[in-house]
């Protein structure tokens, strides 16, 4: 079924970052340090989910990580910073991967982490792997039919959870055996249904690492029958942001 709460805030929310009014910030703060933000790159200062996600994937020293859709290269850099031994930054568009270069630069990581441009794992070589694949997925799904605009676009939306089935069915390749994917989504503005079939088709079996509840403001989005209808009597929407472990079967 779809989400058309989860579409109407991901169009929202691309058109607050669109706005001419209100031009991105050239650097932010995120978990205790300051990274470089580049245009046409996701802010990840806007909601708390790339925060959460980026805190809670396990990162062990000396193992290889592979941070998908990595944006400004948040998680790329703090595995980096744990003691991974490789690292590598992939997202399909070219200003993120050069973000995600020099956010890795700026904390001295750059020396470990490798950025590349990447339609999915098209970059990677056939025998590469990894023990830890994250993907802070673009869960809002958006029709089917939906053509993508500008690159930022592709950081919110799935158009058919088109994306979803590619990487599950590409992931397994580019993983150990006994190796994890972590994946970002959100259980009331994504569609973690059609998301834990594509995973299951590709051979995987998921299931909730951690969730963290957040209620935001009603007022603060469109008054679309859509967000009245999933408003509370304090004028509050409860969202979440849930992020699953797969092992292959």
């Amino acid at each position: 079924m779809f989400n058309e709460l989860g579409y109407e805030l991901g169009s929202w929310t691309l058109s607050r970052i669109e706005d001419p009014d209100t031009p991105l910030q050239s650097t932010f703060s995120l978990l205790g340090m300051e990274w470089d933000l580049l245009p046409e790159v996701f802010p990840p200062y806007t909601d708390p989910g790339p925060g959460l996600f980026a805190s809670w994937v396990p990162y062990v020293a000396g193992q290889r990580f592979l941070e998908m859709g990595c944006g400004a290269g948040v998680s790329a850099v703090l595995a980096a910073r744990a003691g991974c031994a490789q690292v590598v930054a992939l997202d399909i568009n070219p200003a993120a991967a050069k973000n995600a270069a020099r956010n890795a630069e700026r904390h001295g990581v750059d020396d470990r982490v490798t950025a590349a441009t990447s339609d999915l794992f098209e970059a990677l070589e056939p025998t590469e792997t990894f023990d830890v694949i994250f993907w802070n997925s673009p869960f809002i799904e958006a029709p089917e039919d939906r053509q993508y605009g500008k690159h930022i676009e592709r950081a919110v939306l799935d158009p058919g959870y088109g994306l979803q089935r590619r990487f599950f069915r590409d992931a397994g390749a580019h993983l150990v055996d006994g190796g994890k994917v972590y994946l970002g989504t959100s259980e009331v503005m994504g569609n973690p249904e059609k998301m834990l079939r594509a995973a299951t088709d590709a051979g995987f079996e998921g299931r909730v690492y951690r969730s963290a509840a957040v209620d935001l403001p009603a007022a603060d989005f469109d008054q679309s029958a859509a967000v009245r209808a999933n408003t509370n009597q304090h004028g509050m929407m409860g969202m979440d942001f849930t992020m699953y472990e797969f092992d292959r079967k």
